[in-house]
């Protein structure tokens, strides 16, 4: 170890020496006359060790070399920013060696506790932390230019943790790892930024695309099958891919390669994204859009349409399912997919979802007061939402404000959210069941859910997906739906047909044994208004048939 002696007092410098030819120390005493003298030395590599008395003493946390502080009488107490300290009044080899002993082991121990405070544990990589650091560092060196930063997010690999366990997710997670090195060349950089997302620093000042041909083979190969236990599995992977320029700093950087991310991630598959200018417009469009949806919450510019559900059995309509509509200053009345995806990533989702279920109430008890009889009132309900700690009061007040039946309320939850942290989502539908809330299972088919786990939850509604309902046809293969329908009956689960819009898709699904359909063919989702003039002809067909 190199050590550099920063001090005016000619006593230490003496000291110093005659302890360490004493010990026959291999350490190398270095005497600096000034602080650019002694900087010089410390950034040298090796390493070093700087002894300063207090008129040299550096800044406390804005000094990265371990500092010994060389005192003329003991400090009353321990002195902050530094190592340790000698006592002149108390000095001998043995003080030293003991000194610099400690010293040693603290700087290696801070070296261990640096190194695991930026290294993911189960990998070995970076962590974000030290991804941080590492970015700046090289963006630094390469002064801006000549790098690409990779962001890189594994599809649904929640589900495995939660179908397969956290044990599996960790050996999943470094089969990626592997194949990602694999792509890599040296000079380049992978970390784990977090449980499924990754960061890829590319080396490009040599070759002009290379990013691109890095970005087609890390998909291709995450794109093919992994085993765990014997089984195969697919994930998906979705890649966003940004290049430095001199003026990126780390910061902007990885915001570029986010927005590229969620750019591949609307497509489907393993695939990459590159950042341009038009991705950038179109966050920014977002951004926009995220501030008018919630101007729009504080002036009720959301309304409320309603689909009829038909019962099989009795041809009456028997429910509804609120959805909701944002009409738009300029751009007109937006459908749930323009702005909902949206409110779901920026928290609005929450306050929205309230709003929604706030309104159907309201308009629940009026239906019912203008004679429209006992509906069954479906609102969707995200997984966020969900989660909510108000959830069960905000409900609660809700209900007792509007005086209506909670048996009559229906929430739609998707695969997705009854499959994701099982036993929260248990013990919250049993709390809401409690109040006499239902429950039905929206869009059944398209997630990853079973009917061993749909047995232990309150459902009463299975609703099959309409991407089903659109394959059942005369004479084609409707095995699956059948399956799906007798399944559900077994488990005392009624079954609701979404998407239907031929007479003949509902004359097959009645067969099937479907208890109730909901599409097109019925009605299209309608205001509150339709909505009355459609409920009262249909009271009124079915006077006319009754008498």
């Amino acid at each position: 170890m190199r050590l550099v002696l920063l001090a005016d007092e000619p006593e230490w410098r003496e000291r110093l020496q005659a302890a360490l030819a004493s010990l026959r120390s291999q350490h190398v005493l270095l005497f600096a006359k000034d602080w650019p003298t002694a900087t010089a030395y410390l950034a040298e590599a090796g390493h070093t060790l700087l002894l300063a008395t207090p008129r040299h003493r550096p800044a406390s946390g804005r000094f990265p070399w371990p500092t010994i502080l060389l005192l003329d009488t003991e400090p009353d107490e321990a002195p902050e920013g530094v190592v340790d300290w000698l006592n002149g009044a108390h000095f001998s080899p043995e003080v030293l060696r003991r000194c610099l002993r400690y010293a040693r082991e603290r700087c290696a121990l801070h070296a261990t506790l640096q190194r695991l405070a930026q290294q993911d544990p189960l990998t070995g990589i970076a962590n974000r932390q030290g991804f941080q650091t590492l970015l700046e560092a090289e963006l630094a060196e390469h002064d801006g230019e000549g790098l690409a930063l990779g962001l890189l997010d594994l599809d649904n690999f929640r589900r495995v943790n939660d179908t397969l366990g956290h044990q599996a997710g960790d050996r999943l997670i470094l089969q990626v790892v592997a194949r990602l090195k694999a792509q890599l060349e040296v000079g380049d950089r992978v970390a784990r930024l977090g449980g499924d997302e990754f960061a890829l620093l590319i080396d490009t000042a040599q070759r002009a695309g290379r990013a691109e041909k890095v970005a087609d083979r890390v998909v291709e190969a995450l794109a093919e099958p992994y085993w765990l236990d014997g089984e195969s599995l697919m994930l998906g992977c979705s890649l966003g891919l940004a290049h430095a320029k001199a003026d990126t700093d780390p910061d902007q950087l990885l915001w570029l390669a986010q927005v590229a991310m969620r750019q591949a991630k609307a497509r489907q598959g393993c695939t990459w994204y590159l950042y341009n200018e038009r991705v950038n417009r179109s966050a920014s469009s977002l951004a926009d859009l995220e501030g008018e949806l919630r101007r729009a919450l504080r002036r009720d510019d959301l309304e409320l349409h309603y689909q009829p559900r038909l019962c099989m059995e009795t041809g009456r309509i028997v429910g509804l399912e609120a959805l909701v509509r944002w009409r738009h200053a300029s751009r007109g009345l937006l459908a749930p997919n323009e702005f909902i995806p949206m409110a779901e990533e920026s928290g609005l989702i929450v306050p929205l979802g309230y709003w929604v279920i706030s309104r159907a109430l309201r308009d629940m008890q009026s239906l019912r007061e203008k004679g429209a009889g006992e509906l069954h009132m479906a609102v969707n309900l995200s997984f966020r939402q969900f989660q909510d700690s108000q959830l069960l009061a905000t409900l609660q007040r809700l209900i007792e404000e509007r005086g209506v039946d909670p048996h009559w309320l229906e929430f739609e939850l998707t695969e997705t959210a009854v499959m994701r942290r099982s036993d929260q989502v248990s013990g919250t539908m049993s709390a809401l069941a409690k109040l006499g809330v239902r429950f039905s299972l929206d869009d059944f088919g398209t997630g990853f859910s079973s009917f061993v786990h749909l047995s232990r939850l309150p459902i009463s509604l299975l609703k099959i997906d309409k991407s089903f309902v659109d394959g059942v046809t005369a004479g084609g293969d409707n095995g699956l739906v059948q399956a799906m329908i007798s399944l559900a009956h077994e488990l005392g689960l009624e079954v609701v047909a979404e998407g239907v819009e031929q007479a003949a898709q509902l004359k097959l699904l009645e067969g099937f044994g479907a208890n109730q359909v909901q599409g097109y063919l019925i009605s299209k989702p309608l205001p509150l208004a339709e909505l009355e003039k459609y409920l009262s002809q249909q009271n009124k067909a079915e006077s006319v048939v009754s008498a």
